[in-house]
């Protein structure tokens, strides 16, 4: 039989088999998971003891797998709901380039005008805000797919 130490440390390989995770988003499934505190602490030091687990590469990971579909903000909101340090978070987000997320704008905001008839300007604005786009970005995309002729 297996020890609630080897138990653990399975279901984090398994858990990390799918995508990396952050310290403490792989802490939060574990003692969800009902093991105790003193084992996913182990486990946890361990595995970033043998570098499984780096928050660093993990927000690296992050921004470059969802940045076509969220804005900085998103990003900035998903990372921080996962534990991520605020200054790795900056740091990484300063890589991303205003024109990167101008382009997932507008990528998404196409999408959107294309599959309604009629979309008004507050309804693509919405759609934008709520997947972290900034105000500038928003008004960017609006003008360009909705007033072209106003540019």
């Amino acid at each position: 039989m297996k020890s609630e130490m080897d138990q653990a440390r399975l279901y984090a390989y398994k858990l990390m088999n799918y995508r990396p995770r952050s310290k403490f988003e792989l802490r939060w499934r574990l003692e969800g998971k009902g093991y105790s505190n003193e084992v996913v602490e182990n486990v946890i030091k361990n595995l970033v003891r043998l570098g499984y687990i780096d928050d660093e590469g993990f927000a690296r990971y992050w921004i470059e797998k969802r940045a076509g579909k969220r804005g900085s903000y998103g990003l900035r909101q998903e990372l921080l709901s996962k534990g991520v340090d605020r200054a790795i978070i900056n740091k990484h987000l300063a890589k991303l380039s205003p024109e990167i997320e101008l382009k997932a704008a507008l990528v998404l905001g196409r999408k959107k005008v294309k599959r309604g008839r009629t979309c008004p300007d507050h309804v693509l604005a919405g759609f934008l805000q709520r997947r972290g786009f900034s105000f500038s970005v928003i008004k960017s995309v609006v003008q360009t797919l909705l007033r072209p002729s106003d540019v």
